[in-house]
């Protein structure tokens, strides 16, 4: 039997025209390396007993690369196919949605006193814990829960009433 090398060489362009009789215009190159290794295994597992060389290898190559195709499918199935514009439209609408959201907070933070408005800006915006803050206002660790728990209290009865 012959060298895979110039079975390889031989069998190339029969590899093209499956390709091409499959309609693969996509991944062109990668298909090529699949039908390589349809070609090889073909090589391995032949047996002379069987039939000519050619139309086994030819069974086993298009073999490969219908199974390819088929788990190429269902991967595009799986995932979900999102447009460049539908991205924009995407992200558009989440910062818009968050600037509002942030513009009602700031107007509902507007009517605190001074302190708890510092306290909701540093806690909520900055992510400062309220041990950090407590020392920063000079107030006990206690007193500066009880604001954040009347803070929430009020944005909570707020929003309730007004949206």
């Amino acid at each position: 039997m012959k060298t895979f090398e110039e079975i390889e060489k031989e069998m190339r362009p029969m590899i093209f025209s499956i390709i091409r009789g499959l309609n693969i215009y996509k991944n062109y190159d990668e298909y090529v390396q699949i039908g390589l290794i349809g070609l090889w295994k073909a090589y391995i597992t032949y047996d002379p007993k069987i039939g000519a060389f050619p139309t086994y290898a030819y069974h086993y190559i298009r073999g490969t690369i219908l199974t390819e195709l088929r788990k190429e499918k269902k991967k595009e199935e799986r995932e979900l196919q999102v447009k460049e514009e539908d991205w924009k439209i995407i992200g558009g609408s989440v910062h818009d949605e968050l600037f509002i959201h942030q513009f009602i907070f700031e107007e509902l933070l507007a009517k605190l006193p001074e302190k708890k408005q510092q306290l909701a800006r540093l806690y909520f915006y900055e992510g400062i814990e309220l041990k950090e803050i407590a020392k920063r206002f000079q107030i006990g660790y206690s007193t500066a829960k009880l604001w954040k728990r009347e803070v929430i209290h009020y944005l909570r009865k707020e929003w309730e009433n007004e949206y």
